[in-house]
């Protein structure tokens, strides 16, 4: 799974959705269609069409739209907090027909009495710790307010008309909701004078990914940018304390990774931390608004030079190691291979990827006949699959079912057996 990415295979239970209609025939579709006026005012650097006032029951297609791609509301959706959606008609029906998960959406904080929003130094407006709080507590539950299709930035070249797009479907946008969004607009430091970010900056500054063709035979890519406004307030980190998933209905959930100390940032990683550093570094650099390289100490080493040098050199050991382990076949995997990839992952306290590490160490302990260790690490799986993705993702259930007999699974000696070793006593 790609990162800040999910599929709906589990959610998209019905068969392919057939092109959608014209606005022609939307009342036999249940889709509202009306035109906008023409007119269009300026606010700051942004170009807004003055729209039309969308139906606050219903879907409805506005008539803001650019080749293929067309801006659908729903005002009433998630007790109404809203969804507005830049996609093309085929994508819309897809998230019509999960409109009852979406419905259930928690959207809140789950105590935030243990959060303060704070100035974080070199980040801007973040959010810390009023008080201890353990590895596993739950902080956040938000559905989505804006789902805009990738192939849009590829398909409509003039940035003009994306931007025209854009703007409107975030002014569709109930107040409440559309004031909650355009606080991500403000840049760290908030300098006065400085332009605001554009749409398109806030979807490359949270690069949160769902991708709605799962279960269907496509050729085209349903993959869309999807934002939750409240998670901008955690801040970048490449070695965070908060892990993030978001679910089969769309919510984006968020769970203490480690334990936190009362004052220290919450933080996630809004891309892989298993990256080279000058790749994180750079990404940090363009797309998180300071124009200004990764602070965070697993980029700047805290000025110690043999500190990054020590952990660049750790997480190209991971990789390497972690494509070994993903090899059935490879020869060079041993028990003290599988010790030190998970000694690596503890050392480069990369907490928010132990799901997928501890499910990979217990496997191959398992394929080299190391039962009590690969018992130890699918347990651990577990828990860390529970933080990273829920207790019912597939991944959870798969290790709970190999933790309960791990030499009744078909990995136990697996590599041995191919090496021609027997087990002792035959």
């Amino acid at each position: 799974m790609a990162w800040g990415h999910v599929s709906l295979a589990r959610v998209l239970l019905f068969g392919l959705a057939g092109p959608f209609a014209t606005a022609a025939d939307s009342k036999k579709d249940g889709l509202a269609s009306e035109e906008i006026q023409k007119k269009t005012v300026y606010t700051g650097n942004a170009t807004e069409p003055v729209l039309s006032s969308p139906p606050t029951d219903k879907w409805w297609k506005s008539s803001v739209c650019q080749g293929s791609y067309c801006v659908y509301t729903n005002l009433r959706i998630a007790n109404r907090r809203g969804l507005v959606l830049v996609t093309k008609p085929d994508e819309y029906n897809k998230v019509e027909r999960i409109e009852a998960y979406l419905e259930r959406a928690d959207n809140k904080w789950e105590d935030d009495s243990l959060l303060a929003e704070t100035e974080i130094l070199e980040k801007g407006l973040g959010l810390t710790a009023k008080q201890p709080i353990r590895r596993g507590k739950p902080l956040s539950s938000w559905s989505p307010v804006l789902l805009v299709h990738k192939d849009l930035f590829e398909d409509v070249v003039k940035k003009k008309e994306r931007t025209r797009l854009l703007e409107a479907a975030v002014n569709y946008l109930p107040d409440d909701t559309r004031a909650a969004f355009n606080r991500q607009r403000n840049r760290p430091g908030h300098n006065p004078g400085e332009s605001p970010r554009s749409i398109e900056e806030i979807l490359h500054a949270h690069p949160f990914e769902v991708d709605l063709g799962a279960g269907y035979r496509q050729e085209h890519s349903s993959k869309h940018y999807v934002n939750y406004p409240e998670v901008a307030v955690f801040q970048h980190d490449c070695r965070p304390n908060v892990a993030f998933y978001i679910d089969q209905h769309l919510q984006h959930r968020t769970t203490v990774a480690r334990k936190v100390a009362e004052g220290e940032e919450l933080s996630i990683a809004y891309i892989d931390p298993l990256l080279p550093r000058k790749q994180r570094s750079d990404w940090v650099k363009r797309f998180r608004g300071s124009n200004k390289p990764c602070p965070c100490a697993a980029c700047t080493g805290n000025n110690k030079p043999s500190q990054l040098k020590k952990s660049d050199k750790n997480v190209e050991e991971i990789n390497s190691i972690k494509a070994e382990l993903k090899n059935h076949d490879s020869k060079k995997v041993t028990t003290s291979l599988v010790d030190r990839y998970v000694k690596l992952m503890q050392e480069e306290k990369l907490q928010v990827k132990y799901a997928e590490a501890w499910e990979l160490a217990a496997l191959n302990y398992n394929y080299l006949g190391e039962d009590k260790k690969a018992k130890k690490y699918a347990d651990l799986a577990v828990q860390a699959g529970i933080v990273e993705g829920g207790k019912d993702s597939n991944d959870v259930v798969a290790m709970r079912v190999f933790a309960s007999d791990v030499k009744g699974h078909y990995s136990y000696r697996y590599t041995l057996k191919r090496r021609g070793i027997k087990e002792p006593g035959q």
